[in-house]
Formats: C-alpha cells, structure tokens, sequence
C-alpha cells in the first residue's frame, strides 16, 4: 500500500467515525471521517498526491442554516491514485480553499483550512471518500492500510 497521511496535522482526534452515530439524538449515518487537529492547527494536507477535480469556494456565512446546496461550506474534490487505484476524496467544511480546480497536488500540500462552515456544531474536517465510479466507499480502512 502507498504511504498516505491524515489530512490535518498531529496530533489529531477522529470526533465522528464513519458508521452510524447520533445527532441531536436521532440515529444518522455518518458517510465520512470528521477530523479536529487537539492543538488549534486548522490546516487541512492532500493525503496523497493528486489532483483538485472540484473547488467550491462561494460558500456564503449567510446561508449557513438555510441553503441545504451549501451544507458543506467550502469543500475540494481531489482525484488520487493510490496503488493504481483511483479514489476521489472530499475534504468539506473549509472556511477557505487554496487550490484551483486542475491544480496538481503533493501529498502533504496545504489545501485549506477547516471551520465552523456550512451544517457543522463546531469546527472540524470532514473527510469522504469516493472509489473509481464515485461510490462511497467508508475511507478508514484505505487511510489504516496506507497510514506513515
């Protein structure tokens, strides 16, 4: 397996896995990994290399509640090829992109930062993953096998 990295820096703390959870105390299924870095560092790394297929960044404050297209806040879609395989990640919530749709980027290249955006009770990444043809797929066990 191809080394991968966490998208936000150590030392990080998984405050909602993937799988089933409880929000506002009703059942939900969780179909990503949210991250928060324990130390306040709210930078959000590419876990490998690849490149931005998708950078949303007109998320506007005013519609945090009210406009279910921008639940998300910013967000970017990059491609990765890990062990000739291709997976889309997703990394939402970002108070600010700093990548362009096309750019090519290294494992470990600052992508954004993560913030309280979008449907969100506080601020964190939420990480997603997609396969080839854009299943959702649970990432922990692609970031386990290939984790530093």
């Amino acid at each position: 397996m191809s080394k991968l990295i966490r998208p936000v820096r150590e030392p990080h703390k998984v405050t909602s896995p993937y799988g089933q959870r409880y929000l506002q105390g009703k059942p939900q299924f969780h179909d990503g990994i949210d991250y928060i870095n324990t130390e306040r560092d709210t930078s959000v790394l590419a876990i490998a290399d690849g490149v931005v297929c998708l950078d949303v960044d007109f998320y506007e404050e005013a519609k945090r509640w009210t406009d279910k297209r921008h639940s998300a806040g910013n967000y970017v879609i990059i491609k990765h090829t890990i062990d000739d395989k291709i997976f889309y990640c997703r990394y939402m919530h970002l108070s600010q992109n700093s990548v362009m749709q096309g750019q090519a980027v290294k494992q470990g290249d600052f992508i954004g930062r993560y913030a309280d955006v979008g449907f969100s009770f506080g601020a964190h990444l939420h990480f997603d993953m997609f396969d080839a043809s854009w299943k959702k797929i649970d990432p922990t066990p692609v970031l386990l096998a290939g984790l530093l």
